[in-house]
């Protein structure tokens, strides 16, 4: 089942056939499903949706008080939009349901209905699953890509890979870069693959031992062709390396060899398929420019009916809302991420998770999908999971001299918190 009906509390992660449910349909296939009045509806929010009415049937609910406080965040966030919606109407339903979902319904599950949860759930489990999930995503995507391009074909599996409703729609997806197709793997879209994975390819690292696994998910990144993503890449390398070692000589020297790496693998890319070196930076902006040349006409507050967020999430919601929105977003989004950054010494998932968020909050100048299934699903889980203190990878890595044992780590993540 689902969950337990017969508990006097539901818990979302009380089996490890839930994580697994969540992990597939979230993070391996999080475009499977179906459209209902143009409107996707995938399994991986059906879950949700079902987990958390099951939540507010059984309850008690209880909320830690951290998360109840970074939940207040975004209220004012909320009262805005919705005020401005009220008052100047929604030129598009599906992206106005699109957009209280991920800042109403995300939010309020991760932060509220979940708290506890989040607080308990088996994470030894949950990390093999999570790691797993991410090295399945990247492989099946080069695969794809390697496939499309001897074949000219997408290889599609309707209600898994591809909703139904997009059946052999993927190549409208924004995805051809004329001589090549972007990397998709199952979300269907470079960018949305790329800025989801950014936001997951700190704790992957951390997690993941396997230095060939470790670069066959950077390869993934690359082949989007996405420029937003290989800046994201490039900020990662630049942070990730001080996260996890004191040896401030040795981690200069990993920073520069994984900077270079990148480099001729960007090189050779762009050669092979004819690219010329103007194309890293477009001079507009990847047709961004005309967004920002709107900035200029704006209000304070909003004064047209809600239609999108653009890629440029900054520029986009002070286009939908007006300038009074921009701040109230960026404490919506940064403020409990900040709050946990700085309060407390962080261990080293926690570190990683936070840098994974940070780099989500650094590619959103240039494009963060703010709207589109699964990214904010990701940001608001992992930035409620950051406030568990007891977060650590506890099991013994076999065959691997750097491996190391479930007391040890149990004893340093407790040593750090």
């Amino acid at each position: 089942m689902l969950f337990h009906l017969r508990q006097t509390r539901v818990n979302l992660f009380d089996s490890k056939f839930n994580v697994f449910l969540l992990v597939l349909f979230l993070l391996v296939f999080p475009k499977g499903g179906i459209k209902i009045a143009g409107i996707p509806l995938t399994w991986g929010y059906l879950l949700l949706a079902v987990y958390s009415l099951a939540a507010i049937l059984k309850g008690p609910i209880r909320v830690s008080r951290e998360r109840l406080m970074a939940y207040l965040c975004i209220f004012p966030f909320q009262i805005l939009c919705a005020l401005t919606m009220f008052l100047n109407g929604t030129a598009d339903l599906g992206s106005a349901i699109s957009f209280w979902v991920n800042f109403l319904f995300l939010p309020f599950a991760f932060y509220v209905l979940f708290s506890r949860d989040i607080d308990t759930f088996d994470t030894p489990y949950f990390f093999n699953m999570f790691k797993n999930g991410v090295f399945f995503i990247a492989a099946y995507g080069i695969f794809l890509f390697i496939v499309k391009q001897l074949t000219g074909r997408f290889i599609e599996i309707p209600l898994l890979t591809t909703n139904l409703g997009d059946l052999g729609e993927l190549e409208n997806k924004h995805i051809n870069r004329g001589v090549v197709f972007k990397l998709i793997s199952t979300y269907n879209n470079g960018n949305i693959f790329g800025v989801c994975l950014l936001i997951l390819l700190p704790l992957y690292c951390f997690l993941e031992k396997s230095r060939f696994r470790s670069a066959i998910v950077k390869l993934s990144l690359i082949l989007t062709f996405s420029r937003t993503v290989w800046f994201g890449l490039i900020f990662h390398e630049l942070c990730y390396p001080f996260l996890t070692t004191q040896n401030i000589s040795k981690t200069f020297f990993a920073m520069i060899y994984r900077l270079l790496a990148i480099a001729i693998s960007l090189i050779a890319l762009l050669s092979y398929y004819g690219f010329a070196f103007r194309f890293l930076i477009s001079s507009d902006l990847g047709g961004r420019r005309e967004t920002l040349s709107l900035l200029s006409e704006l209000n304070l507050f909003g004064t047209d009916p809600f239609g999108s967020i653009s890629e440029i999430v900054y520029a986009g919601v002070a286009l939908s809302f007006g300038w009074a929105a921009l701040p109230f977003y960026l404490f919506a989004v940064s403020g409990p991420l900040f709050y946990q950054i700085l309060s407390k010494r962080l261990s080293i998932p926690h570190r990683c998770i936070a840098l994974g968020l940070s780099n989500y909050l650094f590619i959103s100048c240039s494009d963060g999908a703010l709207l589109l299934i699964p990214t904010l699903a990701f940001y608001w889980f992992f930035l409620s999971l950051l406030h568990r203190k007891d977060l650590y990878f506890c099991h013994e890595i076999k065959g691997s001299s750097r491996g190391r044992t479930k007391a040890g780590l149990e004893g340093r993540a407790r040593a750090v918190n």
